[in-house]
């Protein structure tokens, strides 16, 4: 694969390739003065459109205002001012008066006292997992290729370390697509399994809660489950992302409370990137409750990042001492409703994943199951990333296909950790209702288009092989007749041509076996 620039992109993370090449076209679309009859919709990146909170503005401004007023009050007389009005380098672990008010908000959160020495701030989430990821390549260097068992899919960003292994949990196989400790135990001693003989020895567990990119959530009674096999465990640190808990659309369990003899294993990571909001501002925290953990990342973050933007900690502190119950329910109500209506438009499209029982109780992202549109021909354009033409037939060469096709930006579930022959892809529900609209319409269009072609392609098969079938066997010929017309007497959507094909497909499969069947006898 290839970067806009021609380079090879092997070395960069695809969903962020995905996003170059995005805006790549939407650069060109602007050149060419076609905005608004191509508009590009960016529905592949975590993007939040919930206004930011005024906490978080008030805290930069009150920063800022403080450092203002100082400086004009030292142009006047110097020896007015006794505070440094430069920002010289703070604490590498946070400046101690927002580690303490978040300490005192995740001790109310998580109902275990959480101190301030526990807590780190980093340069956002992405920087709190290198600063984890890094901790524990040093921690494990003897054990070269150290297992950290995770559900699949994943956040992309944790298979950036190449240090260690995932290993799966396969939550696809569970019902509703939900994190069981039946799942979860049965990974972990398959993990211990495979390192008899490479020895890479699983180290962590690392569970994101809600899920990204699943979008739900763990219920109380299977963690409950999950902590008693994690007991069994004991040199496993557990390690949760926690990125989108203030995006649940219900309250969420917490994993402190239920298991505090586990507290010592347990590193949390919290973020404001998402339903604060604020991802520019890279705002993350890190919860560590063992103090020579703690002290390997707090080396780490120094060497890499020497500590979080002070006005960010403040700001972030701040902000979190103030989000109440009302503010949560404003953010979940925001999001839910983009959330359903997308749903609702998958599953009137016949597009929802194959099970029922799976739901979005967090996030802003719904999974799709566009497998339908394998073998839509490739775009020229797509050559100029994926080096080849043809037919798609991965969901990597789907998101390009609709990328350059139809302006579309949304991410296949294989840059995830699932196979790419799936057909499933994320979509981000953050748009304004206008732009979800049209984003819902031009993939059905898009799916309806594609099934139609393969119900012709189907009856073009069939049709060529019923005169020769009529020689043979006029009974079957009739009934597939009648089958056949049944099925045209109904207008076509794009629902109903999923349930057509699936009837066209087993005629022509029926035709087939009875003439290989004619052939075997012969």
């Amino acid at each position: 694969m290839l970067t806009p620039d021609g380079h090879c992109a092997n070395k960069i993370e695809k969903v962020m390739l995905l996003a170059l090449w995005a805006n790549t076209l939407r650069d060109e679309i602007q050149a060419q003065g076609l905005s608004e009859t191509k508009k590009l919709i960016f529905a592949g990146l975590g993007k939040p459109t919930y206004p930011i909170n005024s906490h978080t503005i008030a805290s930069y401004l009150a920063y800022w205002q403080k450092l203002d007023d100082l400086t004009n009050k030292w142009k006047v007389d110097p020896h007015l001012v006794e505070e440094d009005i430069a920002i010289d380098y703070g604490d590498p672990r946070g400046d101690y008066a927002p580690r303490e008010l978040m300490a005192d908000i995740m001790s109310r959160w998580y109902g275990t006292e959480v101190r301030a020495h526990n807590v780190l701030f980093t340069v956002g989430g992405i920087g709190a997992l290198r600063v984890l990821f890094e901790t524990f390549n040093t921690h494990y260097e003897d054990v070269p290729g150290y297992r950290i068992i995770t559900p699949f899919p994943y956040y992309s960003a944790y298979s950036n370390n190449p240090s260690h292994c995932l290993h799966p949990i396969h939550v696809m196989d569970e019902p509703g697509y939900k994190l069981t400790a039946r799942a979860t135990e049965q990974s972990i001693k398959e993990a211990y399994s495979l390192a008899e003989m490479d020895h890479g020895w699983p180290k962590a567990i690392l569970i994101c809660n809600p899920s990204n990119p699943l979008g739900n959530i763990i219920d109380e009674d299977e963690l409950r489950k999950i902590a008693d096999v994690l007991r069994q465990y004991p040199d496993l640190y557990i390690i949760f992302d926690e990125a989108y808990t203030e995006m649940s659309f219900s309250d969420m369990p917490s994993f402190l409370k239920i298991a505090p003899d586990l507290k010592e294993r347990v590193i949390v990571l919290r973020s404001a990137t998402k339903a604060l909001s604020a991802a520019g501002e890279r705002m993350a925290v890190l919860l560590v409750f063992e103090s020579s953990l703690m002290n390997e990342m707090l080396n780490k973050n120094i060497s890499y990042f020497i500590h979080a933007p002070r006005s960010a900690q403040a700001a972030y502190a701040q902000t979190m001492a103030n989000f109440g119950t009302e503010e949560k329910n404003n953010i979940a109500a925001f999001y839910k409703k983009k959330v359903d209506y997308v749903v609702a438009r998958l599953k009137a499209m016949g597009a929802a994943m194959p099970d029922p029982l799976y739901q979005v109780e967090a996030t802003f992202y719904v999974l799709a199951d566009f497998s339908d549109m394998f073998g839509l021909p490739l775009p020229n354009d797509a050559a100029r990333v994926l080096q080849r033409s043809g037919l798609v037939k991965t969901d990597e060469e789907l998101a390009y296909y609709l990328l350059f096709e139809d302006n579309l930006m949304i991410t296949p579930l294989s840059y995830f950790g699932l196979s790419k022959q799936d057909g499933f892809m994320r979509i981000t529900c953050s748009g304004r209702e206008n732009e979800l609209q049209d984003l819902m319409d031009r993939l059905e269009r898009r799916l309806f288009q594609s099934r139609k072609n393969k119900r012709d392609f189907l009856l073009e098969q069939i049709n060529h092989m019923l005169p020769e079938l009529a020689k043979i066997d006029t009974h079957l010929f009739d009934l597939i007749c009648q089958k056949l017309q049944a099925g045209n007497a109904e207008e076509d959507t794009c629902l109903n041509l999923k349930s057509k094909n699936q009837v066209i497909a087993k005629i022509y499969d029926t035709i087939v076996d009875f003439f290989e069947m004619m052939k075997q006898e012969a």
